[in-house]
């Protein structure tokens, strides 16, 4: 998944709702899947596995990749040109070759991209002291495919200092009556939280 610094003192870039949900038509997951992942993924668009119950494919169309739409939303935000760190632990090759191609689909579409690739120990104090506009980050989902870590004040996957309470509310709606996976990954598809 890709995780934006909402919060990041130095630059703005991902305050921006709309501009953080258009990063959803930028990355060809598709294209990921065939060509690093050999049959052992599948391209998800929303923040849980497509085997899952909880998937909405309808949703999921919604927000699938399209680098048309990605380009128009890096124009209507005046970003053309600005340059984004995407970070990403360098200890494991696969995501850091994972990381190049994604840096490239995101400059091709018109913004400049750094890839910082660090050690793990770097890449957590990154994430921890949020010096970074986004990361690739990789984590394994429960079976209720429970997002609380991402959304909690003090998730341990609550990286990018996404601050909102609704969000948390959902997540822990959804964990108890399974009736509010559509809302919750509605929502976080339309902040562009992930």
């Amino acid at each position: 998944y890709l995780g934006f610094n909402i919060n990041y003192a130095q630059d703005e870039f991902f305050e921006n709702a709309d501009f953080r949900k258009a990063f959803t038509y930028a990355i060809d997951r598709q294209e990921l899947v065939e060509e690093y992942y050999n049959g052992f993924a599948q391209a998800a668009t929303l923040p849980a596995s497509p085997q899952s119950p909880y998937y909405s494919h309808s949703l999921a169309e919604d927000y699938t990749y399209d680098g048309l739409k990605f380009v128009d939303a890096v124009n209507a935000a005046g970003m053309k040109g600005k340059e984004v760190i995407l970070m990403v632990n360098k200890d494991d090759s696969l995501r850091l070759r994972v990381a190049r191609e994604i840096a490239q689909m995101l400059t091709d579409s018109g913004l400049i991209v750094q890839l910082k690739a660090v050690g793990s120990h770097e890449y957590h104090e990154s994430l921890i002291y949020r010096t970074y506009d986004l990361y690739l980050g990789q984590t394994r989902l429960s079976a209720n495919m429970d997002l609380t870590p991402f959304f909690s004040a003090n998730g341990a996957l609550n990286y990018g200092g996404i601050d909102d309470i609704g969000v948390y509310t959902l997540c822990l709606q959804a964990l108890e009556n399974h009736g509010n996976y559509y809302t919750l990954h509605e929502t976080i598809m339309k902040d562009g939280y992930l």
